[in-house]
């Protein structure tokens, strides 16, 4: 059986929410306009090789700065946690020379009740890369020769319009803080916190499938700015718009919850408490699906906006919208096929409206499925986003 791979990423800055995507020129040449860019990771490692016999300060600040802090996935990194903190080349330094015990700190390593603290993890993680750049070197080579992009992009094609445009970025980086993050096109990912197998390698089809998800968010957001450009005040359908570009990848491309047991069992404690996150949300997967009904409402009456949506939907490894999404998905899959799905990524006002048809014909079929107002999803269908 397959083992489960997984994504976590820090926080997605949705298309609706930033409007960062833009409809490509050219929709033929999405293959070539996908990038894997690793010269950060390779900076990175070529610096901490520099820095295992060197101890003066300046030096190793001076190489970070020329060498490192210029290139596109480090500048990635910035703006990544610019949108959350006072952050720059010089603190982003000071992170890792914290973390490395070249500089004091009075941060924690454990928290109370023993577990790793983000300061823990990162010290563990840096510190093993000071001493094992040479295992860093390996996985950027396994990286390559698997072709990456390649298998993601057919994976993520697999499951969008042929019309979607799947143009963004990815930048292999040295972190130490979120595994993945997105910021508009631009995708990061932490050599550092790369998935193993119980054998110690590397996982690389959850790595492909970590791709293909962002991957997947950039043609949905191609897809929905082309069809759903007359669309005003998007912000009001956040919600079904997030539950949508959620659901799709989460369902079709990592299939997590098929295969919670391998989460479960995992010797990850992240992956064990993703596993605990999601079956916390499936046993009220019931209650999900009439919150969500009526806080889809409230959105679309502007009663709800950003901050409340995110906090109670998408806060978490992976929240509430994330688990309903998927489980949309995969109703719309088992009884309306494929081609009904990818509707959504065209126009996510849809979602409703396609599951619904699909949750009749599961009633018909004797399963017992939430159907929502009949009343909302004629609203949704036809929102615009007037006055």
């Amino acid at each position: 059986m397959k083992k489960c791979s997984w994504v976590v990423v820090s926080i997605i800055i949705l298309f609706f929410i930033q409007g960062q995507s833009q409809i490509k020129k050219n929709n033929n040449l999405a293959e070539q306009t996908v990038t894997v860019d690793y010269q950060m990771a390779e900076k990175a490692i070529e610096w901490l090789e520099y820095i295992k016999d060197e101890h003066d300060l300046e030096k190793i600040k001076k190489y970070f700065m020329t060498e490192v802090a210029p290139t596109e996935g480090c500048q990635s990194i910035i703006k990544h946690w610019q949108r959350f903190r006072d952050w720059n080349e010089e603190i982003f330094f000071n992170f890792i020379m914290e973390a490395l015990n070249r500089i004091p700190t009075d941060k924690s390593l454990k928290n109370e009740d023993g577990s790793q603290t983000s300061f823990g993890l990162r010290q563990s993680l840096w510190l093993d890369a000071l001493n094992n750049t040479g295992k860093l070197r390996g996985y950027l080579n396994e990286l390559r020769e698997a072709r990456v992009k390649e298998a993601a992009l057919d994976l993520a094609r697999k499951y969008l319009p042929e019309e979607a445009d799947i143009s963004n970025r990815f930048y292999v980086v040295l972190f130490g803080a979120s595994s993945a993050f997105s910021v508009g096109e631009e995708n990061g990912y932490d050599l550092l916190q790369l998935p193993k197998r119980p054998d110690g390698e590397i996982d690389v089809q959850n790595v492909i499938e970590t791709f293909a998800h962002e991957m997947h968010h950039s043609g949905f957001s191609n897809c929905t700015d082309k069809h759903m450009s007359e669309v005003k005040n998007k912000e009001r359908v956040m919600l079904v718009g997030i539950l949508a570009a959620e659901g799709m990848p989460t369902h079709f491309i990592n299939r997590i919850k098929e295969n919670l047991h391998w989460l479960r069992s995992s010797s990850n404690e992240f992956s064990r408490m993703l596993a605990s996150q999601w079956e916390e949300n499936l046993s009220r997967l019931s209650q999900l699906y009439q919150e969500a009904e009526k806080d889809i409402g409230l959105n679309m009456k502007r009663e709800i906006g950003q901050k409340e949506i995110f906090e109670k939907w998408v806060s978490g490894l992976q929240g509430p919208a994330y688990v309903l999404g998927s489980d949309m998905f995969s109703v719309i899959e088992r009884y309306l096929g494929l081609e009904e799905a990818k509707n959504v990524a065209r126009d996510y006002r849809l979602l409703l409206s396609v599951y619904n048809r699909a949750a009749e014909k599961a009633r018909a079929a004797g399963e017992n499925l939430f159907l929502f107002d009949k009343d909302l999803v004629r609203r949704l269908e036809n929102f615009a986003g007037g006055y």
